[in-house]
């Protein structure tokens, strides 16, 4: 493992923005890890772990410590049995290479899950989720360096994960580092269609009497020209990529707060949006209905940042800079919060 110093860290993510990083290594296994966080301990260094980038934002000034390219690569088949596969996963792996490669095999767990950039590693820090399908809900167990520096696996139940988040990115996990994942796939159940929009167009598109292997490759096509028709899905060709997908999750209401918004939607003259039932009496509304409807358009464009012209929910970088990105989020949730009383949460990671 080398350590290299002052490297620019903005071609490391898909914002392409921010400055550079005092210190930074690569590393492709477990003893590359715990021999950069010594080196971090040992100069007296804040570290921070990148994967993917497509979920992190880089300060302008960039980051003054050790950045950590987590590069652990391999799938290895623990077990099998008639119904589901048991299989681990390098926290460096591509996410949607292996969903593919799930898919391939005739695999149900992650279907809904295509498409969606970034490392496997990361997936479970923000319970990454699409389409009605949480990526929680295929997991195993997780191989982690603690704080001590030692290899330990914990089990799903342990993680306490719950919509876009997990013991990971907000609870006393948060210096521990994913290696491994290991995800239990299904040979035998169906498809997952809790979510209308998919289940419509693929009562529109499905091959009829196509086996396994065939379908789900279908299904993968549909959820891939669902995310390029919002510009979620990373290309090189398409301005509106550039960004880290969705900036701010759905926010969850009481119900007598969804009342009190009701009313208020009401008093406005607007059209009442969907509010989608969830654990503990709480619902769910869309973020993007509540950007939208605060004033702030697809294609909103200020200071070289902007708003996707394809999703409202993804902010996107043209030629400007991260404050400037950032100054855009607090303007929209300000917007959001003087309009409807509803405090909209930043979903990716700001290394700092």
């Amino acid at each position: 493992m080398e350590i290299w110093k002052d490297i620019l860290l903005g071609p490391f993510t898909t914002l392409m923005l921010g400055g550079k990083a005092s210190f930074f290594a690569i590393c492709g296994t477990e003893e590359d890890l715990i021999a950069a966080i010594k080196f971090s301990r040992e100069n007296l260094l804040p570290f921070r772990i990148l994967g993917g980038g497509s979920n992190t934002i880089v300060p302008d000034h960039g980051y003054e410590g050790l950045v950590i390219k987590l590069e652990i690569l391999g799938l290895e088949e623990i077990s099998q049995s008639d119904n589901d596969l048991l299989i681990q996963v390098g926290a460096g792996e591509n996410w949607d290479k292996f969903v593919l490669k799930s898919l391939q095999l005739g695999l149900t767990g992650i279907e809904c899950l295509s498409g969606i950039p970034g490392n496997v590693g990361a997936c479970p820090i923000q319970n990454i989720g699409a389409y009605g399908q949480e990526v929680s809900e295929s997991i195993e167990s997780i191989r982690m360096i603690d704080t001590n520096l030692k290899s330990i696996s914990v089990s799903t139940s342990e993680c306490n994960f719950s919509y876009r988040n997990s013991r990971f990115k907000s609870g006393d996990w948060t210096q521990n580092i994913i290696t491994h994942v290991t995800f239990r796939l299904s040979k035998i159940k169906e498809i997952n269609f809790r979510y209308p929009e998919v289940l419509k167009k693929w009562k529109d598109t499905k091959i009829e009497n196509a086996n396994r292997f065939d379908e789900l490759l279908s299904f993968r096509n549909l959820i891939l020209n669902l995310r390029k028709s919002k510009s979620m899905v990373l290309d090189p060709f398409d301005a509106n990529s550039k960004s880290v997908g969705s900036f701010f999750t759905n926010p969850f209401l009481t119900a007598d707060e969804k009342e009190r918004l009701e009313v208020k939607i009401k008093n406005l003259g607007l059209e009442t949006p969907p509010f989608y039932p969830e654990q503990n009496n709480t619902f769910k509304i869309s973020a993007a209905w509540l950007i939208e409807n605060s004033g702030f358009r697809k294609g909103y464009v200020k200071n070289g940042v902007g708003i996707s012209t394809a999703h409202s929910l993804a902010l996107i970088n043209i030629n400007g800079s991260t404050k400037s990105l950032l100054d855009l989020a607090d303007e929209i949730k300000e917007g959001v919060r003087s309009r409807f009383n509803i405090n909209l949460m930043i979903e990716p990671v700001i290394l700092s």
